[in-house]
């Protein structure tokens, strides 16, 4: 636990400083720094899992954020080019025939996984960074307070099989922690928006994170490996750090575009 919280006592400070000081350009360099790392990570329990890793996933991921943010109009192009990609690669990369469909999916989920959320972050810190932070201390707050409660009253397993350590209880505070962050934190940052919708923000953030840490469970199951790495001490691999965020931010869009 001391390493869990000396290493948030880093971390948070860089990354806010990051949010509110780095001009896109650089940002978006951050970006594809962690973006490397998680597409790395994942690439690794695919692989685990037996399935083809190609390397062009990495330059199809990497330039995603870029394309977001300067050429938005191209997203679509870029999207139906990668997916071509990956299936003509699978033609030349898999020996084995009843590889290649799972093997070009899975390269091709990299891209929707991994590279649309984080360019979402990208796209907010250049717009509006205040909603980028709000959406992370919804998730932050979701997260400890599911992590400590669970921790300490945890008795009701919620999915033993992917997450034998998530339990009812920790979900229950977690989401009650979501909600209070996103009215509170929301109203002191966006005092004109309403309590209902920052309310519902809240609930739709820490719904989704849980999916987001539920479902890279599921991946990290599925490859027999407790961690996606051990680069963050007490964390875990960045997936590990960000898998409820590769949830949320696609969420937190399509509410803004929905809704607002």
């Amino acid at each position: 636990m001391i390493q869990r919280i000396a290493a948030a006592a880093i971390l948070l400070p860089l990354l806010l400083f990051a949010i509110f000081y780095l001009p896109l350009s650089l940002f978006l360099l951050l970006i594809n720094l962690l973006l490397g790392i998680a597409v790395f990570e994942l690439l690794q329990l695919l692989s685990h899992c037996g399935l083809q890793t190609y390397w062009p996933t990495f330059l199809l991921v990497l330039s995603l954020p870029w394309i977001w943010c300067y050429h938005s109009d191209q997203v679509v192009i870029h999207l139906i080019l990668s997916g071509l990609l990956c299936m003509s690669w699978s033609i030349l990369r898999n020996r084995d025939a009843r590889l290649g469909f799972p093997s070009a999916s899975g390269n091709f989920m990299t891209l929707f996984y991994l590279g649309i959320p984080l360019s979402l972050a990208a796209d907010l810190q250049h717009r509006n960074p205040l909603e980028l932070v709000l959406v992370l201390f919804i998730l932050w707050a979701g997260d400890s307070g599911a992590y400590f409660v669970g921790r300490k009253w945890g008795k009701h397993k919620v999915v033993p099989l992917l997450s034998p350590r998530k339990s009812l209880e920790g979900y229950v505070s977690g989401l009650l922690c979501s909600l209070l962050t996103a009215v509170l934190v929301g109203a002191y940052f966006f005092p004109t928006w309403s309590m209902a919708y920052l309310g519902f923000t809240g609930i739709l953030l820490g719904v989704l994170g849980g999916l987001g840490d539920l479902f890279e469970s599921a991946l990290k199951r599925g490859a027999h490996v407790k961690d996606s790495s051990r680069l963050i001490p007490g964390h875990g691999g960045l997936l590990d750090r960000i898998d409820s965020l590769l949830f949320a931010l696609p969420s937190y869009y399509l509410l803004t575009v929905l809704v607002k």
